[in-house]
């Protein structure tokens, strides 16, 4: 058995992600976030979370099981690419 070298990632794993987006396009950004998740195979959980004072921006939470670095890095770019995506963390 390989012994796992510490702050060494072991593919796959559970990441969460939160993405930022606009409060005016909430409602877009998470029903593209629920496409993007159903055709990557993932279990299309999102949840959300807080908005700023103003309702400028929403905060969106989500687990995927990302495969491998590479994997995680295009779901991240794919979600980013997003209309109304202003962050992902």
């Amino acid at each position: 058995m390989m012994e796992n070298k510490k702050g060494e990632i072991q593919f796959p794993c559970p990441w969460e992600l939160r993405i930022i987006a606009a409060g005016d396009k909430t409602a877009v950004v998470r029903d593209e976030l629920m496409k993007l998740l159903v055709a990557d195979g993932q279990v299309p959980a999102l949840s959300e979370g807080n908005s700023s004072a103003g309702g400028k921006y929403t905060a969106l939470r989500l687990t995927i099981t990302a495969r491998s670095r590479e994997h995680l890095d295009s779901f991240c770019r794919s979600a980013g690419a997003i209309d109304g995506v202003k962050m992902i963390l």
